[in-house]
Protein backbone atom coordinates (compact mmCIF):
# COMPACT_ATOMS: atom_id res chain seq x y z
CA UNK A 1 0.00 0.00 0.00
CA UNK A 2 1.34 3.44 -0.85
CA UNK A 3 2.03 6.03 1.80
CA UNK A 4 -1.10 7.91 2.79
CA UNK A 5 -1.01 11.36 4.35
CA UNK A 6 -1.51 11.58 8.10
CA UNK A 7 -5.00 13.09 8.29
CA UNK A 8 -4.87 13.47 12.07
CA UNK A 9 -2.99 16.74 11.81
CA UNK A 10 -3.61 19.65 9.46
CA UNK A 11 -1.23 20.10 6.54
CA UNK A 12 -0.55 23.64 7.68
CA UNK A 13 -1.82 26.09 10.25
CA UNK A 14 -5.16 27.64 9.29
CA UNK A 15 -5.69 31.38 9.39
CA UNK A 16 -8.87 33.40 9.82
CA UNK A 17 -8.57 34.31 6.13
CA UNK A 18 -8.54 30.59 5.22
CA UNK A 19 -11.54 29.81 7.40
CA UNK A 20 -13.62 32.82 6.31
CA UNK A 21 -12.78 32.03 2.69
CA UNK A 22 -13.97 28.46 3.10
CA UNK A 23 -17.07 29.20 5.19
CA UNK A 24 -18.33 32.26 3.33
CA UNK A 25 -16.57 32.07 -0.02
CA UNK A 26 -14.64 35.26 0.67
CA UNK A 27 -11.51 36.50 -1.02
CA UNK A 28 -8.57 37.71 1.06
CA UNK A 29 -9.46 41.39 0.54
CA UNK A 30 -13.07 40.79 1.60
CA UNK A 31 -11.98 39.07 4.79
CA UNK A 32 -9.47 41.84 5.48
CA UNK A 33 -12.20 44.46 5.03
CA UNK A 34 -14.50 42.56 7.40
CA UNK A 35 -11.75 42.40 10.05
CA UNK A 36 -11.02 46.11 9.60
CA UNK A 37 -14.71 46.96 10.06
CA UNK A 38 -14.87 44.85 13.23
CA UNK A 39 -11.87 46.71 14.61
CA UNK A 40 -12.88 50.22 13.48
CA UNK A 41 -16.65 49.95 14.14
CA UNK A 42 -17.64 51.79 10.95
CA UNK A 43 -16.00 53.11 7.80
CA UNK A 44 -16.95 54.76 4.52
CA UNK A 45 -15.94 53.56 1.08
CA UNK A 46 -13.37 56.37 0.94
CA UNK A 47 -11.90 55.27 4.30
CA UNK A 48 -11.49 51.73 2.96
CA UNK A 49 -10.03 52.93 -0.36
CA UNK A 50 -7.33 54.80 1.57
CA UNK A 51 -6.72 51.97 4.05
CA UNK A 52 -6.32 49.23 1.44
CA UNK A 53 -4.94 51.35 -1.42
CA UNK A 54 -7.41 49.85 -3.91
CA UNK A 55 -9.68 51.31 -6.56
CA UNK A 56 -13.09 52.47 -5.40
CA UNK A 57 -14.79 49.91 -7.66
CA UNK A 58 -12.74 47.07 -6.11
CA UNK A 59 -13.74 48.14 -2.60
CA UNK A 60 -17.39 48.56 -3.59
CA UNK A 61 -17.47 45.08 -5.14
CA UNK A 62 -15.96 43.61 -1.96
CA UNK A 63 -18.49 45.48 0.18
CA UNK A 64 -21.33 44.20 -2.01
CA UNK A 65 -20.15 40.60 -1.56
CA UNK A 66 -19.79 41.07 2.20
CA UNK A 67 -23.28 42.57 2.40
CA UNK A 68 -24.77 39.64 0.47
CA UNK A 69 -23.19 37.18 2.94
CA UNK A 70 -24.62 39.14 5.88
CA UNK A 71 -21.20 39.85 7.36
CA UNK A 72 -21.61 43.61 7.03
CA UNK A 73 -24.40 46.12 6.61
CA UNK A 74 -24.57 49.77 5.69
CA UNK A 75 -26.26 52.75 7.26
CA UNK A 76 -27.23 55.88 5.38
CA UNK A 77 -25.98 59.15 6.84
CA UNK A 78 -27.67 62.32 5.66
CA UNK A 79 -25.63 65.42 4.90
CA UNK A 80 -27.06 68.61 6.39
CA UNK A 81 -27.11 70.57 3.09
CA UNK A 82 -28.50 67.67 1.10
CA UNK A 83 -27.26 64.34 -0.08
CA UNK A 84 -26.12 61.30 1.83
CA UNK A 85 -23.34 58.75 2.17
CA UNK A 86 -23.08 55.26 3.60
CA UNK A 87 -21.06 53.93 6.48
CA UNK A 88 -20.37 50.22 6.61
CA UNK A 89 -20.43 48.20 9.81
CA UNK A 90 -19.57 44.60 10.57
CA UNK A 91 -21.84 42.03 12.13
CA UNK A 92 -20.44 41.22 15.58
CA UNK A 93 -17.57 38.75 15.31
CA UNK A 94 -18.96 36.65 18.19
CA UNK A 95 -22.13 36.08 16.11
CA UNK A 96 -20.05 35.10 13.08
CA UNK A 97 -18.01 32.69 15.20
CA UNK A 98 -21.25 31.08 16.41
CA UNK A 99 -22.48 30.72 12.82
CA UNK A 100 -19.18 29.12 11.81
CA UNK A 101 -19.30 26.67 14.74
CA UNK A 102 -22.87 25.61 13.94
CA UNK A 103 -22.03 25.22 10.25
CA UNK A 104 -18.94 23.12 10.98
CA UNK A 105 -20.90 20.92 13.40
CA UNK A 106 -23.70 20.36 10.86
CA UNK A 107 -21.22 19.65 8.08
CA UNK A 108 -19.25 17.27 10.27
CA UNK A 109 -22.42 15.39 11.30
CA UNK A 110 -23.52 15.15 7.67
CA UNK A 111 -20.13 13.76 6.62
CA UNK A 112 -20.15 11.26 9.52
CA UNK A 113 -23.64 10.07 8.52
CA UNK A 114 -22.54 9.77 4.91
CA UNK A 115 -19.50 7.72 5.94
CA UNK A 116 -21.67 5.48 8.15
CA UNK A 117 -23.99 4.78 5.22
CA UNK A 118 -21.17 4.31 2.73
CA UNK A 119 -20.83 0.80 1.37
CA UNK A 120 -18.72 -0.61 -1.40
CA UNK A 121 -20.06 -3.16 -3.84
CA UNK A 122 -17.57 -5.76 -2.59
CA UNK A 123 -19.05 -5.47 0.94
CA UNK A 124 -22.68 -5.97 -0.08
Amino acid sequence: MRNLPDLRTPVRELTLIDIMGCMFGLKKLETSIYIELVEENSMTVNDLVERFDKDRSTIQRALQNLTITGLIYREQKNIRNGGYYYVYKAAPFRDIKDIMKVSITRWSEAVMNWIDELELKSEE
